[in-house]
């Protein structure tokens, strides 16, 4: 096919011998057919003379161009020029560029087409080089294996081309054991599945014409086309590695298809061990199967089951530990003789965490110390000093007096509290960054990466630095703007880190005469105007305030008139400024007769402390300026007051089909005479009775926070709906670091900050739910914390099926573990009463373990009715005997 256009920047150079010519133009023609006879017919020097004109083709060519006759000449520029490249790297890289390998299409026989006449050590090298790359695509993966059979070599057998070669062997109309059996690579790719990572991913799925990877190497091996000895050992290998749950289970699958015999399990027994140390779960599991197999048919050595018992009892899975104490219960009971060898070893579940799990270790060593010797019985004693508390005292009773009495005191709510030091605000170094710093300190924050503190003083040191030296000023920032507008460098979602960017242009005198990426509107000015005023509502304002403060800035730059500091910069690490230092800063501005910028006046009024020391009034009352005389009347009158807030569960909607608790915010007194946004960002909040539509719920960070560092209150309520959906949703990744500032703000901590904390702890992701338990822990540290009222969060939540009590446990688990029992135990008597009042779920027995844990801990007292109604129930599920066991820690005498 010929495709003919008229494109002025491709010409052919006058004077090109006949057969470049011929080349050029069948690529500018798109006749790909004609290219590997064309090729062929060129010497190596011809080859090297065609070589410049196609890279300059390629880069004027458009790569934007659509239709098959664009594509034909792209195909044509993808396979002359790698016909034409005359060294080895010079030809993969032609092959393997971003603008041309999609012409190529799935088949790479046009570009073997091209390249066939070369020697076999070049294709094998082209091979290799292209199979050394970090990723390699079905069609890449295809033409190196073309390559490597046309030079007759061994293929590269690299991490990408293995994953190639495995993505390649399912084809329609075709089962894998027989595209395996006729697959050229079988013998030198098999071994190497066992070695690449990601390798296996799906070995565990079977189809109803194919029963999938593990069947057919199985069976290729009972054939003999491969080593089953290697497929065994790699299995076993790899299961050991781990990895993602969908690789092991489908080694595990072609475990179970290479179908073991006992010899071949007996031969391994440091195997089964290891994997039962610290392999994944799912291969834990198997192995302990193994060696409890071996055991029964006594093909397992003494030394091998107390090695794999030690690993078994300490680990995560409460299955395999129950599992691996049954074992050893039975092989005790099989021979006494070693009882006094494996009973120490079953105690020493005494020290796991899971009171269940110690029960049923104390429940073994009690059922078999009749056999046991004296020096052994003295180890048990020892030993139940690791009990918990309960299982203590019934350790007394079996072992009698060889057992530590217990503590003649109870313990107290002190002794079992232990909360992290309070956390202190730092002052901020008021000095601006120099130039140099602060050119770094802008490419790190363009990205996303910095404090609310970091980003508050880099604006406010390019504030200082345009108003003294502009020019110095543009020389320090010019490599970072330059780097910046790099097509590889993306700017943070952040909106704050935006604000600044919008800065950094004003200064650079780039935002009114350019089309800025971030902004997407001609004028830079123009563009922030109608951004902070766009939608506004209790949601937006959020982050319009930043905005309004950047388009302040940047209209004072436009005008030649730039602020000589910002009133707004925090004194405090949390966003605060201290009421002297405003007042300070208010009376430098009356002095230069300067005029406050008035978004900038605002923000610093709204981040004052609400502790104002007499000196502070004082010198506000000096102040002459309007400005000067808004801040005094502010303090007069206490400054921003608190919001009236209340909880509100959310209506059953279509988007929202398990409805939340959010909070509602009446409007401020006076927020009307303030400018927008901070109107509405003071105003009336209704998240159920009057839902938001402008689709951005509020950004969880802390530099919203920071706006009203004194009133967390007002922010988190805004912030509820979208945190909420953040941790059903598992993304929680985007709001979850705003926890610890909420902790670390100022001002009462209600209902919207105790909703968040509880959501937290839900989190989908454990590392998530580490930042709503360090929140807990710092707002029970300062006092903050309504303890009681977070537990009825909790069970209202639950209640809705927004929270799983799994993962809620998990969460206080880890607050426990720093010693806060007492804390957590307040939390769990708030939510266990409504939890129990519903059907309780198997999920709240290990609420219960907890609760008991730390009611036993602190010295908790008091019947909890919901409880006793629990533990009067009969049956001996864990539901209940924790039910029992907290009845009994509750009602334990005192004296």
């Amino acid at each position: 096919m010929t495709f003919t256009h008229d494109f002025p920047d491709c010409r052919v150079p006058d004077g090109t011998a006949a057969g470049i010519r011929a080349l050029l133009d069948a690529v500018r023609e798109g006749r790909v057919e004609d290219l590997p006879k064309l090729v062929g017919a060129l010497t190596d020097a011809e080859r090297r003379k065609a070589l410049p004109v196609l890279k300059q083709w390629r880069k004027v060519t458009p790569r934007s161009w659509r239709g098959e006759g664009y594509l034909l000449v792209r195909q044509g520029l993808l396979l002359g020029g790698a016909g034409c490249c005359t060294g080895a790297a010079a030809a993969a890289q032609w092959l393997t560029s971003r603008d041309l390998w999609w012409a190529g299409h799935e088949d790479p026989g046009a570009v073997v087409g091209v390249l066939g006449d070369r020697a076999p050590d070049w294709l094998a090298e082209v091979a290799r080089r292209l199979a050394e790359r970090r990723a390699i695509g079905r069609w890449e993966y295809r033409l190196i294996k073309r390559l490597s059979l046309l030079a007759g070599c061994e293929p590269p057998m690299t991490d990408s081309f293995v994953l190639g070669w495995e993505r390649d062997i399912p084809e329609r109309g075709r089962t894998i054991e027989e595209k395996l059996r006729d697959d050229p690579f079988l013998k030198a790719a098999v071994p190497r599945l066992f070695e690449v990572d990601e390798a296996g991913s799906d070995f565990q799925y079977t189809w109803d014409t194919d029963p999938g990877w593990p069947d057919a190497l199985a069976a290729l091996a009972r054939e003999g086309l491969l080593s089953r000895e290697t497929l065994v050992e790699g299995c076993l290998s790899r299961l050991l590695r781990g990895g993602r749950l969908g690789i092991v289970k489908g080694f595990l699958a072609l475990l179970t298809a290479l179908d073991l015999t006992v010899d071949d399990r007996a031969a391994r027994p440091l195997t089964w061990v290891r994997m039962l140390s610290s392999g994944h779960p799912l291969a834990a599991a198997r192995a302990q199967e193994t060696l409890a197999e071996l055991d029964e048919a006594g093909r397992l050595e003494t030394e091998h089951l107390v090695e794999a018992s030690r690993a078994a009892l300490f680990r995560t899975e409460k299955k395999i530990v129950r599992a691996q104490l049954a074992m050893l219960d039975k092989a005790i009971k099989r021979d006494r003789s070693l009882t006094d060898e494996l009973l120490p070893v079953a105690v020493e579940a005494f020290g796991h965490e899971e009171h269940s799990l110690q029960d049923k270790a104390l429940a073994l060593a009690v059922r078999h110390r009749k056999h046991a010797g004296d020096a052994v019985l003295a180890e048990l004693a020892g030993s139940a000093e690791l009990l918990l508390p309960d299982l203590r005292r019934r350790a007394t009773e079996k072992f009698g007096s060889v057992v530590a009495a217990e503590e003649a005191d109870p313990p107290s709510a002190e002794a079992g509290e232990t909360l992290p030091p309070v956390p202190g605000p730092e002052r901020l170094d008021p000095a601006p960054l120099a130039p140099a710093e602060l050119a770094e300190e802008v490419a790190a924050l363009l990205r996303g990466k910095g404090t609310p503190a970091q980003e508050e003083r880099a604006l406010n040191s390019l504030v200082v630095h345009a108003h003294a030296d502009l020019a110095g000023l543009r020389a320090a920032l010019e490599p970072v703007v330059a780097a910046h507008r790099q097509p590889a460098s993306w700017l943070s979602e952040s909106v704050f880190a935006q604000a600044l960017e919008a800065v950094v242009m004003f200064v650079m005198g780039e935002a009114a005469k350019e089309k800025t990426r971030t902004l997407r509107i001609q004028s830079g000015l123009g563009a922030l105007r109608f951004r902070f005023q766009e939608y506004q509502c209790p949601h937006t304002a959020i982050w319009s305030v930043c905005l309004s403060r950047a388009a302040e800035i940047g209209a004072r730059l436009e005008l030649g008139a730039p602020l000589p500091f910002l009133l707004a910069t925090p004194t405090w690490t949390t966003g605060s400024i201290d009421p002297s230092e405003l007042a300070a800063r208010l009376a430098a501005y009356e002095d230069s007769g300067t005029e406050p910028g008035p978004s900038d006046l605002t923000q610093a009024l709204l981040r004052l402390d609400r502790e104002v020391p007499p000196e502070a009034r004082a010198a506000a009352d000096r102040l002459t300026s309007p400005a000067g005389k808004r801040l005094a009347a502010w303090l007069a009158s206490g400054g921003l007051p608190d919001p009236v807030l209340s909880r509100e569960r959310e209506r059953l909607r279509l988007r929202t089909p398990r409805p939340g608790v959010l909070v509602r915010a009446e409007a401020l007194p006076g927020h009307g005479y303030h400018p927008e946004p901070f109107r509405s960002l003071l105003g009336a909040h209704d998240p159920v009775g009057s839902p938001c539509k402008c689709g951005d719920e509020g950004q969880c960070s802390p530099q919203a926070l920071a706006l009203l560092p004194q009133h967390r209150e007002i922010i988190a309520a805004r912030m509820l709906s979208t945190f909420a959906a953040l941790a059903e949703s598992d993304q929680l990744g985007r709001g979850v670091p705003v926890l610890p500032a909420l902790a670390e703000s100022g001002g009462p901590a209600g209902a919207a900050t105790h909703l968040l904390v509880a959501y937290g702890l839900g989190a989908r992701r454990f590392e998530e739910q580490l930042f709503a338990v360090d929140a807990m822990l710092v707002l029970a540290a300062r006092g903050q914390l309504d303890a009681e009222a977070l537990g009825l969060d909790i069970a209202e939540l639950t209640s809705l099926r927004r929270l799983k009590p799994k993962r809620v446990v998990a969460a206080l688990q880890e607050a426990t573990r720093t010693g806060a029992y007492a804390t957590v135990w307040t939390v769990l008597s708030g939510a266990l009463p409504r939890l129990l009042a519903q059907d309780p779920s198997p999920a709240d027995g290990a609420l219960l373990a907890l609760a008991a844990d730390c009611a036993e801990r602190s010295g908790a007292r008091g019947a909890i009715p919901e409880i006793d109604e629990l533990a009067a129930r009969r049956g001996s599920s864990q539901l209940i005997k924790q039910g029992r066991r907290l009845r009994a820690a509750l009602s334990r005498d005192t004296c």
